[in-house]
């Protein structure tokens, strides 16, 4: 409860009081009682709102004994944070403001000023709260999406499902466009979410160039020469990841890591001669001692190569050494091409490797290495499981790993199978078949923004426990979310499937906070 009482006009009775001592009172001043309005803020320390929604505060008034018509109500806010000019935007009790202000930066608020003033006395009871303008595309999933085959535009979806604390569905279409009045060049093949010295941005790659949009705004920022400090010839993006304190690019078969949370630009490259594939393995998990941060066959060389830091300690890479009594020899893995990879929650490095002559898929899997000084015991071999046999395996596109369960998704155009491997042989089983006359365009474990965070206790409930899924019937694209259940079998719950609709073809997705 906050009660806010004029003392001016209390210093002036006192005043009038002592200098008028010597007079007879006929006033009444110095014995009538001098209500006061009494606004109750309990619960109501801070505002926030969502640009293009309605800003929507009712005020818990207590009036005492004082006449309600005699009251009269005003609303400001100063349209820039920290301005010392109010605008008046209300004269009703309630307040119902729709808020066009754009989102504000961290740490940089609106103020809203509320007035009630006794026009029988003058007195002015008066409050205020900070505002926060949030972007209206906040937390949830970017979805690419091409309307001609040749550009890329971008939409988005918010729901409990992608959306902390989220309660509603909101599904906005062709963002990028309608802001930026044109759509990108090419068609956007991954995208990731990050913060650029204190900036939230898209990042996003093509076959020919990695794009850098503020989603603040969802205006365009740069792409290209713009995004690094030495410049390029040419940009032949592959992938984009993340470690602790490590942005990553993987791009002309080159490695670049650079913290962007401190840093405007990406740096340079490591200076190997290895061949850096798209299908990296790295570990961005947060707990410590970490061993390796990135594995990766090397098609090229024809063996595994590992690098175990990106800022301190050994940051060279390596060969992983030949292993002759192993379940295979890292030195002596010939003639593959990479289809998959990726880090399980324990640290084990996974990779799915083709035979370019035969065509058959085999997943090779090996520990996260040992911690050791100066440099770390190498990562080494673990596992081995053929795919031969697998039901339509031929017929393969998208591969997904669940980083906590030995489950590993592939899909054909219109089917989901699980390869299930926590023994010696796996087994395959059928999971989901697609609506008739639909395709899948993109599949992918959903993991909130900022995961993997080992010791994070406020991910989202469906974090690594849906897939992400779109689909394409030739002319609207449809985005599912598939939950996950029954661990270690990876059953996709079908009477729980949430689908969004009315997109253009789907290429890419990325979650968002």
């Amino acid at each position: 409860m906050k009660k806010l009482y004029t003392t001016l006009l209390c210093c002036c009775l006192l005043l009038l009081g002592l200098t008028t001592s010597c007079y007879k009172d006929d006033s009444q001043l110095a014995t009538r009682k001098i209500t006061a309005v009494s606004i109750d803020t309990t619960g109501m320390s801070t505002l926030s709102v969502r640009q293009f929604e309605h800003l929507k505060i009712t005020p818990d008034l207590d009036f005492g004994d004082l006449n309600p018509e005699d009251l009269s109500y005003e609303w400001q806010i100063n349209f820039e944070p920290g301005d010392e000019f109010f605008d008046v935007i209300s004269t009703e009790k309630n307040l119902d403001y729709e808020v066009r202000l754009p989102p504000n930066r961290v740490g940089k608020y609106h103020l809203v000023y509320y007035k009630v003033t006794d026009n029988a006395t003058g007195l002015v009871y008066s409050t205020s709260w900070p505002l926060t303008v949030l972007n209206n595309i906040g937390e949830g999933l970017v979805i690419a999406v091409t309307p001609d085959g040749v550009h890329t535009d971008f939409s988005h979806i918010m729901s409990p499902e992608v959306t902390q604390d989220g309660t509603e569905v909101s599904v906005k279409y062709n963002v990028y466009s309608a802001i930026n009045g044109q759509m990108l060049n090419g068609l956007v093949k991954q995208m990731r979410f990050t913060t650029i010295y204190g900036v939230d941005a898209l990042m996003s790659i093509t076959d020919q160039d990695i794009y850098r949009i503020n989603t603040l705004d969802y205006t365009y920022e740069g792409k290209n020469d713009d995004l690094f400090f030495s410049a390029k010839s040419t940009y032949q993006p592959q992938a984009l990841g993340a470690v602790v304190q490590g942005d990553v690019y993987v791009g002309e078969g080159q490695l670049t890591a650079t913290y962007l949370g401190v840093s405007r630009k990406f740096g340079l490259p490591f200076d190997f001669s290895y061949q850096v594939p798209a299908e990296l393995a790295y570990n961005g998990f947060s707990y410590y001692p970490l061993p390796v941060r990135f594995n990766f066959y090397d098609e090229q060389n024809e063996h595994f190569v590992y690098l175990p830091s990106i800022q301190f300690g050994d940051t060279n890479m390596h060969p992983v050494p030949a292993n002759t009594e192993g379940v295979f020899d890292p030195m002596n893995v010939l003639n593959k091409e990479n289809v998959a990879a990726g880090v399980s929650t324990t640290g084990d490095f996974r990779h799915l490797l083709k035979d370019k002559a035969t065509g058959e898929l085999a997943l090779y899997v090996f520990d996260g290495g040992g911690d050791q000084y100066p440099s770390p015991i190498p990562p080494a071999p673990k596992s081995y499981y053929s795919l031969v046999g697998a039901p339509e395996i031929d017929q393969a596109k998208f591969f997904v790993f669940l980083v906590d369960q030995r489950v590993m998704y592939y899909a054909t155009e219109t089917k989901i199978y699980a390869m299930l491997y926590s023994t010696d042989t796996p087994s395959f089983e059928e999971r989901y078949t697609v609506p008739s006359g639909e395709t899948i365009t993109t599949l992918q474990l959903y993991q909130q923004s900022g995961y993997p965070d080992k010791y994070s206790s406020d991910n989202i409930a469906t974090n690594n426990k849906q897939l992400v899924m779109s689909t394409y019937n030739g002319s609207q694209g449809k985005v599912s979310l598939l939950p996950i259940t029954n661990i270690g079998l990876g059953t996709v719950d079908e009477a729980n499937i949430k689908t969004f609709d009315g997109f253009d073809k789907v290429v890419a997705i990325a979650p968002q906070k």
